[in-house]
């Protein structure tokens, strides 16, 4: 049924015994909806707090439990590095150049359109 006319809707609304709503309902509504406060941290991010504190506890427990644990894990980790040639002088040349680049990119300021200056005024 469509209805182009809303008078009849009208009427039947203007006979209900509506009570006045409560001082501040709207302003009450719009906080708790459109003008609500975004959460400093979402949950995800305590997950992923939690998962790297207990992995973390967990590599102390194991360094201090195991003997010669650290030795092992330092040797692991060299014999990684080497294995994947990061201690190559060109990997190390291309690793500054690309920092470095980075930075310079970071550094550089774009002015704004003129549009936008004249319309901050």
């Amino acid at each position: 049924m469509t209805h182009d006319d809303f008078d009849d809707l009208d009427r039947a609304l203007a006979a209900l015994p509506l009570e006045e709503p409560p001082a501040g309902l709207h302003a009450r509504i719009m906080a708790a909806t459109v003008y609500q406060v975004e959460p400093t941290i979402h949950a995800w991010e305590v997950w992923l707090i939690g998962t790297l504190v207990a992995c973390g506890a967990w590599l102390v427990w194991f360094v201090a439990s195991a003997p010669h644990a650290s030795e092992r894990l330092v040797d692991a980790a060299t014999r990684w590095v080497d294995n994947a040639g990061l201690t190559s002088d060109y990997t190390l040349l291309w690793l500054a150049v690309g920092v470095s680049t980075a930075w310079w990119i970071s550094q550089l300021n774009f002015p704004a359109p003129r549009r936008n200056r004249i319309e901050a005024r």
